[in-house]
């Protein structure tokens, strides 16, 4: 298990974060003398805060408990004994089914189990959305349905009630960020610890999670890790351009199996041109009829404007007030720019994506044949020496990751950047080459320790770690330089042209500031420059 607290996250399996919820339901129980399932109501309503549960019962016992239903419910002395939805008698239902009649231990309605069963599976099992409270099948009634009360009906029903909870305790936990690993097949969970990371660059970029499947995603937008790119930009190449760039090229459109994650993962390719991927939490917004609006207001809360896809916040001044959309400034009569009208390095970014994909899996797949050969041949090396190997074969998966990335990075880039492009291929030559002379190195060195010694062993071990260390610094700062835009390249622009006006490079016609595009030749900001312009700090 990967659980170093003292990491930004912690990869965990179901049976370790049931452990977890249980240990906390029991020292709420243990501090405030509760029942064991009242304090899992409890923690449920309050959204597994201990904090906030523990000041609540400190300062407002009665209250909280009347709110979360644990407080009992004055007992109608008319009451039927009859199941409040079938209506069976007491009698009916022993008779049927050898049951009895079942409520709360807060009030006196009674239901049957199958009626029971019915309620829980529609409005909370087999609803999307977890609930902070489930209360009494009654209408008008608020006591609470904890687990004492599950504990009477059958096993299946409660089977059901334990992964409700702990589903609750994943989806509906504020102190606490977890989220399943997406690869296909994978059971581990991941717990962030949001005080141990600062995550400057993790609203744009994500943040890269290693899961001990193998399995490598981004964070914020549960796609595969895509740095250099942003996740809006990794969305829009495997949903849009990438296809669209395959067929243009008349090849078959790119299957995207290697992308699958989980059905409760919000599928982005299958989202219709009414709708609109939210900025903040990357979800589906319906723009229906709304199109008249400006901002659109996302089910996270988050306001967002539907053209340029940037938040509410961008489009505001200094002093509050908001400003033009530059997406909304266009040129009445002009054609909109096609995937035809771009450059050709469009389907040589294709080709660098095709043959990474291949470089990617036979790197998965060597480590994949390592951990199996330990499985099969053990030998005298212990665990810590097999995690050294380990490490740097997690790391050629991670840095052919990246390789595959920045081929769309390189996409992103428009014509007029020509002298970034030459140097980021540059770059990208660069690292491939030290990526493979690292697997190759690697490679030797586990054939060396599959019969080397203990004390022989040392050696391959200090070569593995240095060579690791080297080249992990390595990507650090070639993803940090493709994150900065290549800024290190200077182009002849007019950009820093004072005025109210922006000269066009290649036509001279002066556009104002609102205009990314020129409006006589539709030519983007920029000089279009030759390779003897680009020069490096």
């Amino acid at each position: 298990m990967e659980n170093n607290r003292e990491g930004p996250y912690s990869v965990l399996t179901r049976d370790q974060l049931k452990g977890n919820m249980k240990k906390q339901i029991a020292e709420i129980s243990e501090i405030f003398s509760l029942s064991k399932p009242d304090a899992t109501v409890l923690l449920m309503f309050l959204r597994w805060d201990s904090h906030e549960v523990s000041e609540f019962l400190v300062e407002n016992n009665e209250k909280v408990l009347s709110e979360s239903g644990l407080k009992p419910v004055v007992v109608d002395p008319n009451q039927i004994s009859s199941c409040g939805i079938c209506f069976k008698t007491c009698d009916e239902v022993y008779l049927d089914d050898g049951d009895y009649l079942i409520s709360t231990p807060f009030c006196s309605h009674i239901f049957c189990k199958s009626c029971w069963r019915k309620y829980l599976e529609k409005n909370f099992y087999l609803v999307e959305k977890t609930q902070t409270r489930i209360s009494c099948p009654h209408g008008a009634c608020q006591a609470a349905v904890g687990p004492d009360t599950i504990q009477k009906l059958t096993v299946g029903d409660q089977e059901m009630y334990v992964e409700y909870i702990l589903r609750s305790y994943i989806e509906g936990n504020k102190v606490l960020e977890i989220k399943y690993c997406p690869a296909q097949d994978c059971n581990y969970v991941i717990e962030f610890h949001q005080k141990n990371h600062d995550g400057a660059d993790q609203e744009d970029y994500g943040f890269n999670v290693v899961c001990l499947c193998g399995h490598i995603f981004c964070w914020r937008c549960m796609l595969e890790s895509h740095k250099p790119v942003t996740c809006n930009n990794a969305s829009d190449w495997l949903f849009r351009d990438l296809n669209s760039l395959s067929k243009e090229s008349g090849e078959k459109p790119l299957s995207l199996s290697s992308f699958e994650t989980r059905e409760k993962t919000y599928p982005l390719s299958s989202i219709k041109a009414t709708k609109k991927v939210c900025p903040h939490c990357l979800r589906p917004a319906d723009l229906g009829t709304k199109q008249y609006l400006r901002f659109l207001t996302c089910a996270c809360s988050g306001r967002f404007c539907w053209k340029c896809m940037q938040p509410e916040e961008a489009h505001k001044t200094e002093s509050g007030f908001y400003k033009f959309c530059n997406v909304s400034m266009t040129f009445e009569g002009r054609a909109p720019k096609t995937l035809e009208g771009r450059a050709e390095p469009e389907n040589s970014c294709v080709g660098h994506w095709k043959a990474s994909e291949v470089s990617l899996k036979q790197a998965k797949s060597d480590l994949q044949a390592f951990e199996e050969s330990n499985i099969k041949n053990p030998s005298d090396l212990t665990e810590k020496d097999f995690t050294i190997i380990r490490k740097g074969l997690m790391l050629i998966v991670q840095c052919r990751q990246v390789l595959k990335w920045s081929c769309v990075y390189d996409y992103l880039h428009a014509e007029y950047e020509m002298s970034k492009r030459e140097y980021l291929r540059f770059l990208q030559a660069d690292a491939t080459s030290l990526v493979e002379s690292f697997s190759k190195t690697l490679n030797e060195e586990i054939g060396r320790a599959s019969s080397a010694t203990y004390e022989n062993f040392c050696c391959v071990k200090h070569k593995v770690t240095i060579e690791t260390s080297n080249i992990g610094n390595y990507f650090y700062h070639f993803i940090k330089t493709l994150q900065e835009g290549l800024d290190d390249v200077k182009v002849k622009s007019y950009d820093d042209y004072g005025g109210l006006f922006w000269l066009c490079d290649r036509c001279t016609y002066g556009n104002t500031w609102f205009h990314k595009e020129c409006l006589m030749c539709s030519d983007d900001i920029a000089a279009r420059v030759d390779l003897s312009d680009m020069s490096l700090n």
